[in-house]
């Protein structure tokens, strides 16, 4: 038994030495690893179903959830999502899902959205988000949303929301899902009491509204259009949007309230401004306290800019502002009306308190100073509108200098972007800070040295800085070898250098020929003309490059372009491509090359470039245009003989104009082709101008299918009918009748003679119609017992049914030509057949009397009214009465027997009253064996057949 307890305390010694060992190591490798990452996250896939409580910390990343449950999130638990979201699947039988913060809890969205699903059967959108409790927090930041119906209510919470949306579905969104439009299309509202909120470049849009007065809309526990804070709860709002507006129509109108214990500071708030009635008199406030205590307070911007004399910036001017009329040092009410703002502003700001590294009230690098001003007060005793105080003076200071400004701004309700921020530039008439040129140098642009090749020159480049406020012009640059000013290998003169700019100069260092280490100086104004302010700014003009001189090794030179044989016109620029190698092909850069264009001895162009990077090079000669054609060299000489040249063959051949080069297959020049070309053409234009002109003669219209043939022609080409010869048709009725008459024996027109412009076509008939509107004129004159001006007789004529315009009264005479007439019955006047009151008397027309044809004839086989003699009457005359007294026909009627009634106003032979007679050729139709038939209108020469269809 002594020696099995032995064993076992042995046993244990050494269980005790491996742990400790083992625990040490672990404890090293917890200390040696990275820092611990962010919590995991329990939900692993795309959907959460059930309720899922978190009491611990939990980050979620790159997952939009689909839930399908409730979240709670209780003490001790936080849910952070990264570039994901929450979107919750609810429908009538679960209307009970929700998000909660409990005390002590945290949700955060960080580019994230929580919002309701759309996609379901009979989906239920409303989403209850509810933050309270002691030490609640709600975070929304870098674009993050919440955009559901619903509710966001928070209690005794902290909320912050910084460039994020809270929102609602738009109709788009919403079509074809089912849901009630009008109830659903907004975002949650909001109601915080006990609450800390701050708002930063944030958007409340959409807030709830309702249209609808009577129902199927609503959703019992929505508290329609309101932004509340209550019980406490204080709001900042810096540069944001809350959509609350001036509507005066109740359900669309939204306002952001605070009760009689809550306040909101507002630094450049915008509302929703596309729903204001008309006239101001009927806007409603879009901000309102509930009750005595609870206050709004508008804040704005100040923009100042404090320049010197010569308009350059002034940095660390100190601007303290003023109530004006008074002078009252502005107040933050966020602050306990200090004189300093809150410190929630002046993190917004980032700027300190009076005394640290970035003063609030002092101006600078640029010379500019944001400042929140206190501007508009809102209390119930203020409703509907704001005491408003924007006006200040500003006090600025700098050194022992000091000058003034003044900013107003425009009263509440005015508080768009544009009232909000106001930018103002204060002078200094005496004070000029802008100092003279800085120039400098700067050692860091140079950490490698520099290889290059014995007596050969290379470049380096410079980086010339000006740090002063004044450009710098006349600027040298200068290179000495070992830091020797007597040693000058290199030096530029007569730069610009301006503060707004670094300036990158090229120089040329001529070749070395001591080989080894050597330092090359690099000096900006090294004769000192330039006055920098001292010694202190004289001290950054020097750089230095450490130099490391080789002799040239053995190599050769390789031409890449132009390739043997390239032909080059006189008068171009001809580029030259290559490397330089050693003999291990090896590119060697800094080799000064010589490229010339050779014919035999002579050389037309020359000029040098150095070789680069890997030993390529580049170069351009330009071959003189007074070269003649020929073969010729193009050769590259390298300095060092040690590295041979080479050569290339081209070809100089000027080129030869298109115009002379000759065309292919028949050797002849183009210019010549082109010539017999347009020659040709000419000729052939010529004769089908003449063949259309005089060949053909004059042209006529065929009065079956209305194509144009010669006038001699006895039958169509076209259709193939036969033609009557010395026969038209009247432009006005249509009729058939002899080209040489002057008149139309059916419609009585007269042909014109000339032609009239339009324009006094217009006059004329204009003239007419003046004359008719004075007739009127008079009549309404004589019905109201006094003279009327031309504005009161076209109100009264307007009423009258005789009112007719310009227009519709022109188109009544031209249809009275074309399409025939009627008279009025009671006035007897000739009007349009389509008239329904007579223009002149304004007494209606009858319906339903027959039409007659175009031009007023009677229409063919229609029966005439006859005279007790038998004398036929026309058309529209009544017989006479039983005394054997006749009765008149109508004024402008006739009562020949055969003719139609021709138009009241007889068109002279000067007018243009209708278009000039296109002739027609007679069609002569065949009706039966051995017979034939002109088909005129309304002529005898039509067959009983004929005349029956038209009687039908």
């Amino acid at each position: 038994m002594s020696n099995r307890n032995g064993w076992r305390g042995k046993a244990l010694s050494l269980l005790i030495a491996w742990t400790v060992v083992f625990g040490g190591a672990l404890a090293l490798t917890a200390a040696l690893s990275n820092p611990a990452r962010a919590a995991p996250c329990d939900q692993g896939g795309g959907l959460i179903t059930g309720d899922w409580t978190i009491t611990t910390t939990q980050v979620c990343t790159g997952i939009t959830y689909t839930v399908d449950g409730s979240i709670v999130i209780n003490a001790g638990g936080s849910l952070t999502l990264v570039n994901g979201g929450l979107n919750f699947s609810k429908d009538a039988a679960h209307q009970g899902y929700a998000l909660t913060v409990n005390a002590g809890g945290v949700l955060i969205l960080d580019h994230s959205i929580v919002t309701t699903q759309r996609q379901a059967i009979a989906p239920y959108l409303y989403l209850a988000l509810t933050v309270s409790g002691a030490g609640s927090q709600f975070v929304m930041r870098n674009g993050a949303m919440l955009k559901f119906p619903g509710w966001f209510n928070a209690s005794s919470a902290t909320i912050s929301i910084t460039d994020s949306t809270i929102t609602g579905f738009t109709s788009s969104e919403l079509f074809g899902v089912g849901a009630y439009q009008d109830a659903n299309d907004d975002a949650p509202v909001i109601a915080w009491s006990a609450t800390t909120a701050s708002l930063y470049r944030t958007q409340l849009s959409r807030i709830y509204e309702n249209s609808s007065a009577s129902g199927g809309g609503n959703v019992t526990g929505i508290v329609e259009g309101n932004v509340s804070l209550s019980s406490g709860s204080i709001l900042y709002a810096y540069d944001s949007y809350i959509g609350a507006d001036y509507s005066n129509i109740l359900g669309l109108h939204n306002e952001l309230q605070v009760d009689a214990t809550s306040n909101a500071y507002l630094y450049n708030v915008t509302i929703d401004r596309t729903q204001d009635p008309v006239l101001e008199s009927d806007w409603q406030p879009a901000y309102v306290p509930l009750a005595a205590g609870g206050t709004i307070y508008l804040l704005r911007w100040l923009r100042a800019t404090v320049v010197d004399m010569t308009g350059f910036p002034v940095s660390g001017a100190t601007i303290w502002s003023a109530l004006s009329p008074g002078a009252t040092t502005a107040q933050y009410p966020d602050n306990a009306l200090s004189t300093t703002p809150s410190a929630a502003t002046l993190t917004y700001l980032g700027r300190t308190v009076l005394g640290g590294a970035n003063p609030w009230n002092t101006t600078d690098a640029n010379g500019l100073a944001v400042i929140p001003l206190y501007t508009d007060r809102i209390t119930t005793a203020s409703l509907p509108n704001a005491v408003s105080f924007g006006n200040y003076q500003l006090a600025v200071r700098f050194s022992t200098l000091s000058t003034s400004g003044g900013v107003s701004f425009s009263p509440y309700p005015a508080i768009d972007s544009e009232d909000n921020n106001q930018r103002v530039t204060v002078p200094f008439s005496s004070l000029q800070v802008r100092t003279g040129p800085d120039l400098a140098l700067d050692q860091a642009d140079y950490p490698a040295g520099r290889t290059v090749i014995q007596n050969q020159p290379f470049d380096i480049y410079v980086l010339i800085y000006n740090r002063g406020q004044t450009d710098a012009t006349d600027v040298s640059v200068a290179v000495f070898l070992d830091g020797s000013r007597l040693a000058e290998v290199a030096r530029v003169n007569g730069l610009r250098v301006d503060i707004t700019q670094t300036l990158n100069q090229t120089v040329r260092v001529t070749g070395v020929s001591a080989i080894g280490a050597h330092t090359l100086e690099l000096v900006v104004d090294p004769d000192n003309t330039i006055n920098e302010g001292g010694a202190p700014q004289e001290s950054s003009n020097f750089a230095n490059i450490t130099l490391n001189v080789q002799p040239p090794p053995a190599g050769f030179v390789a031409i890449l372009a132009p390739s043997a044989g390239d032909v080059v016109a006189p008068g171009s620029a001809l580029g030259v491509t290559g490397y330089t190698r050693d003999v291990g092909a090896t590119g060697i850069s800094g080799v000064s090359l010589t490229i010339e264009l050779r014919s035999g001895t002579t050389v037309y162009a020359s000029n040098e470039t150095m070789s680069g990077t890997d030993g390529f090079f580049i170069g351009t000669i330009v071959v003189p245009a007074t070269a003649p054609d020929g073969r010729y060299t193009v050769t590259v000489t390298p300095s060092p003989t040690v590295i041979q040249p080479d050569t290339r063959e081209i070809v100089i051949q000027r080129a030869v104009p298109f115009l002379n080069q000759p065309v292919p297959f028949l050797g002849i020049p183009w210019w010549l082709m082109l010539i017999i070309l347009a020659i040709a053409a000419a000729a052939i234009i010529g004769v089908t101008v003449y063949f259309k002109v005089y060949g053909l003669g004059k042209m006529v219209e065929c009065g079956e299918c209305g194509a144009f043939i010669p006038e001699d022609a006895t039958t169509c080409p076209k259709c193939g009918v036969e033609f009557e010869k010395d026969m038209a048709k009247c432009s006005n009725c249509q009729a058939w009748i002899p080209v040489d008459v002057k008149q139309c024996p059916e419609c009585g027109i007269q042909f014109a003679t000339g032609q009239l412009e339009m324009a006094d076509y217009q006059e004329k008939m204009r003239l007419q119609y003046d004359e008719v509107v004075q007739k009127f004129k008079e009549e309404a004159s004589r019905q109201l017992g006094r003279s009327l001006n031309d504005r009161e007789f076209q109100d009264w004529w307007r009423k009258q049914p005789t009112f007719l315009t310009f227009e519709d009264w022109l188109r009544e005479e031209e249809e009275v030509r074309k399409m025939g007439s009627k008279a009025c019955p009671v006035c007897g006047t000739l009007n349009s057949v389509t008239a329904t009151v007579c223009h002149k008397c304004g007494s209606l027309m009858k319906r339903g009397e027959a039409r007659p044809p175009p031009g007023g004839g009677s229409v063919a086989g229609a029966p005439r009214a006859r005279t007790p003699t038998g004398t036929a009457l026309a058309p529209g005359v009544s017989p006479p009465s039983e005394g054997g007294a006749e009765t008149p026909p109508p004024e402008g009627m006739e009562s020949a027997e055969g003719m139609a009634p021709a138009p009241r106003r007889v068109i002279p032979r000067s007018a243009p009253t209708a278009p000039p007679v296109v002739q027609k050729r007679v069609v002569r139709r065949q009706v039966g064996e051995g017979q034939q038939t002109e088909s005129t209108e309304g002529g005898e020469g039509q067959s009983t057949d004929q005349k029956k269809e038209d009687e039908l």
